[in-house]
């Protein structure tokens, strides 16, 4: 049998991909499982270096002529998918892939409603535990807290033992914490379930852009999911302040708004148990290189030829987000944008009620309600991000190169100036002889901006990191989930001592000197990708 050796990124004749460096050749397809290829490689040799392929490290070896044939005989398999095999993820029917993305869907709208569901019931918890505003203010941060610490563990993790179990695992802790703020016989209980909520709340918003890249391998229809993300998310948030400011001021009382995210909740678990495949590609091919020893075959997965001790493989993993963080420019910046942006959408839980409710003498149900144009801008804003995807795709078809800043950068470019036009209309109509209509109508200038920021740079990070997505969208909710926990909490003294015009005017004027950030990305993103090792890495393997 002739013995090749193949480039990381090259392709045997069948299309294979082969891990760089190791000494491997096509044997057969297996028999007991058709849907894979079988090569055979060569480790037990000197060590050269270490490679990357897939994502996970393996050994190089020396020079086939030092390899004996014999011993070569002995040595396990690599398998791989086969071209076009049905269980891969990303050949899954588009049907399949929508129900997916609707059951990531559904997970964000109950960890984002919940994020905020408790601001609407403020008063009438304050009233009965009797407690000052900043305990129900911290319901919100402490939430936001489980957000920081949440992605550090499920985001890489999904990366070493699949995206399924740990979605089910975390949501149905979500839904446990969820009954206990219900419950809560005390403010310190209800603050410390509200943290362990959101502490596993989080999973689905931390791992939504891997899973995204595990099914899409094309860029357009991945985009256009995490453009149907970040308006769940949006609206999700939205939707918590008016449902339960009606809810608690009801019959019903505040515990019942937990009592019903719990429901809720319980209901999306059942369908998610009965709907959600695992997709983490890497895992999938382990599970399958397990069943096929059990049958007698030779055979090992790449995922399963990491070096390295299982404590240092998860220290490894587990690092990765903070890496990512302080080593590359581009989640860095981007992270310190979108947690501004972030900060400032949950500080608007607590900001609107001085403005219209102190200010006006709103109710808590009609004043939750004053938050919904920013849902009308996130929607208008969806479909501009839409309608610029079917532009790129013609532009794709008719054989145009375009960079990742072309196809996924130019209308947050236009957009992010609508966030600071939002926070200078909403502070300067605040007056109580200009209609609270008009006042309102400046949460559509946010929404718009806001949302664009979010739609463009989740695409843009999940374009350039692929299989490390996961880590890189786990980063950045630790970072503007961190924000989001601070803001609220000097956001009511703020308001109420410079004044609903000048507070709203200082944060408009930082988001007037940060609206250049997403044209800084398009003229230079592309040099920043080529000092990353982490794109540098996935370059080489066009097939990740």
């Amino acid at each position: 049998m002739n013995v090749v050796g193949l480039q990381l990124g090259e392709k045997d004749s069948a299309g294979t991909r082969e891990i760089s460096g190791l000494e491997s050749e096509l044997v057969v397809t297996s028999t007991a499982d058709p849907e894979l290829f079988i090569h055979r490689y060569s480790s037990n040799h000197e060590v050269e270096e270490r490679i990357v392929s897939t994502g996970f490290k393996s050994i190089a070896v020396s020079p086939r002529s030092s390899i004996h044939d014999d011993e070569k005989q002995n040595e396990p398999l690599l398998i791989d998918f086969q071209p076009g095999d049905p269980t891969d993820p990303r050949n899954f029917s588009t049907f399949r892939k929508y129900i997916i993305t609707l059951c990531i869907v559904m997970l964000l709208l109950n960890s984002t409603f919940a994020s905020s569901v408790s601001s609407g019931a403020s008063t009438a918890i304050r009233e009965y535990f009797n407690v000052p505003t900043i305990m129900t203010t911290l319901l919100v941060s402490l939430y936001m807290l489980g957000f920081v610490l949440g992605p550090l563990f499920w985001a890489p993790l999904s990366e070493y033992v699949g995206r399924r179990y740990i979605l089910y695992s975390s949501f149905s802790l979500y839904i446990c914490f969820t009954i206990g703020c219900a419950v809560a016989p005390s403010i310190g209980s209800l603050l410390t379930f509200r943290f362990l909520q959101g502490l596993s709340g989080t999973c689905p918003i931390a791992i939504s852009g891997g899973v995204f890249a595990d099914i899409y391998s094309d860029s357009t229809t991945r985009g256009r999911a995490v453009a149907f993300f970040c308006g769940s998310t949006i609206m999700g948030s939205l939707s918590g302040p008016f449902v339960s400011g009606y809810v608690s001021t009801s019959s019903l009382g505040w515990r019942w708004v937990f009592w019903i995210t719990a429901i809720f909740a319980g209901v999306c678990l059942i369908i998610l148990l009965l709907s959600l495949p695992e997709t983490f590609r890497p895992v999938l091919i382990m599970r399958r290189a397990r069943k096929l020893r059990k049958e007698g075959q030779n055979v090992v997965s790449a995922f399963e030829m990491q070096s390295g001790t299982m404590r240092d493989i998860l220290f490894d993993v587990l690092m990765r987000p903070l890496n990512m963080l302080f080593k590359e420019i581009i989640i860095a910046l981007i992270c310190l944008y979108i947690g501004f942006a972030y900060g400032l959408f949950y500080m608007f839980f607590f900001a609107y009620p001085v403005i219209f409710q102190e200010e006006r003498g709103m109710k808590p149900g009609p004043g939750g309600l004053t938050l919904l144009p920013i849902g009308a801008g996130a929607a208008l804003v969806t479909v501009a991000h839409y309608r610029y995807d079917i532009y790129v795709n013609k532009q794709k078809n008719s054989g145009v190169d375009i960079s990742i800043e072309f196809e996924r950068l130019p209308v947050t470019i236009v957009a992010a100036w609508f966030l600071p036009i939002g926070l200078f209309w909403l502070g300067w109509t605040a007056y109580l002889e200009v209609p609270f209509y008009v006042n309102m109508l400046g949460g559509i200038f946010f929404g718009f901006g806001f949302t664009s920021i979010f739609i463009g740079f989740l695409n843009y990070v999940t374009d350039c990191y692929k299989i490390y997505a996961a880590s890189a969208h786990g980063i950045m909710s630790v970072t503007r989930s961190l924000i989001a926990a601070i803001f609220p909490l000097f956001a009511s003294k703020m308001y109420q001592n410079l004044g609903v015009h000048w507070a709203t005017t200082l944060w408009a004027i930082i988001a007037l000197v940060m609206a250049p950030i997403p044209l800084f990305f398009y003229k230079y993103g592309e040099r920043l990708r080529k000092r990353s090792a982490f794109c540098m890495k996935l370059s080489m393997d066009t097939t990740l």
